[in-house]
């Protein structure tokens, strides 16, 4: 009963946390389209463009960005071509998927170290039309390799406990990253 009432919080703790990056990278999507709408008209129309016209939107995208793409991985809702994939048998498919997420798991820790240097850099410096730190710029990166090597560990469990089950990888039961055609 203890394990349930755990299993359960940590459901809707995720489920939380996917609303929040949802809901976070749509808003600054939007906040970016009225600033990229008010910084045309007041260039074109007034011809005085704000000064921060570059920088904030630049740092908005970054941002929504990378908690889109965590929350794309999370879903299994990134792009990838199952072609051969779907050709294995479902022991070959297995362990194909599994190569594969574990190749993404790599790149994302290997971003994740390598980005430190970068934002340390980075925080001796400002933005010149607002004053903020650089290292902003580089911040979201390794908040969403680590959210994505979580989801990407996920997607690998998820995929062994479907096979063991079931033996085979097919149908809406296993729904692994980019299955959607």
């Amino acid at each position: 009963m203890a394990f349930e009432t755990h299993r359960t919080r940590l459901e809707r703790a995720d489920k939380l946390l996917e609303h929040f990056l949802y809901y976070a990278s749509a808003s600054l999507l939007m906040v970016l389209a009225t600033i990229v709408f008010y910084t045309i008209v007041m260039r074109y129309v007034f011809n005085a463009a704000p000064l921060w016209a570059e920088e904030v939107p630049r740092l908005l995208f970054i941002w929504c960005t990378y908690l889109g793409i965590a929350v794309a991985t999370k879903r299994g809702q990134n792009i990838r071509v199952t072609f051969f994939i779907e050709m294995l048998p479902p022991r070959g498919r297995l362990l194909l998927e599994i190569f594969m997420h574990l190749v993404v798991v790599i790149m994302l820790v290997v971003l994740f170290w390598r980005v430190w240097p970068i934002i340390t850099l980075n925080l001796k410096g400002t933005m010149y039309s607002t004053g903020w730190n650089n290292a902003w710029f580089f911040a979201p990166l390794p908040i969403s390799c680590a959210l994505m090597t979580m989801y990407e560990v996920r997607w690998v469990i998820k995929a062994v406990l479907e096979f063991r089950e079931g033996g085979d990888l097919d149908g809406e039961a296993h729904a692994t990253p980019g299955a959607h055609h």
